[in-house]
């Protein structure tokens, strides 16, 4: 009797298990993963304005310098963070007053937005953000 020995086939290798595999980890990492939402500050960027556009009753303006040490000054006096608020509460009055946060080129990111933020939450006037 004589077997006759069959060759063996090549196979085509299926793709679809490796997609389904590569989506439902996908889909697990998604579901998974948490999203954190950021909070945001808006800025009004100073503008350079003609004597046209100038106002009848010119605003007062408070002044806050932030250094790349940390250390903040509200019109040139030495402040901690904590008490910016009361000291720009303090220096804006029953009159509005423009809050101009001038930050220095070195200055941390996180101090800038927390001197502008304690300038929002202060609510004497608008706040500008100068370089």
């Amino acid at each position: 009797m004589r077997i006759s020995a069959r060759a063996p086939r090549h196979r085509a290798m299926s793709m679809t298990p490796l997609i389904d595999v590569v989506f439902l980890l996908l889909l697990f990492f998604m579901l998974a993963s948490t999203f954190a939402r950021f909070g945001s500050v808006d800025v009004t960027l100073a503008r350079e304005t003609g004597a046209s556009s100038r106002q009848a009753a010119p605003m007062r303006n408070v002044l806050i310098s932030v250094r790349e040490d940390g250390f903040y000054a509200v019109d040139g006096a030495p402040v901690e963070l904590a008490a910016l608020g009361g000291r720009l509460k303090d220096k804006g009055g029953d009159d509005e007053a423009r809050v101009i946060v001038r930050a220095s080129s070195g200055a941390v990111a996180q101090d800038i937005v927390s001197a502008v933020d304690a300038a929002r939450r202060a609510a004497i006037g608008p706040v500008l953000l100068v370089h």
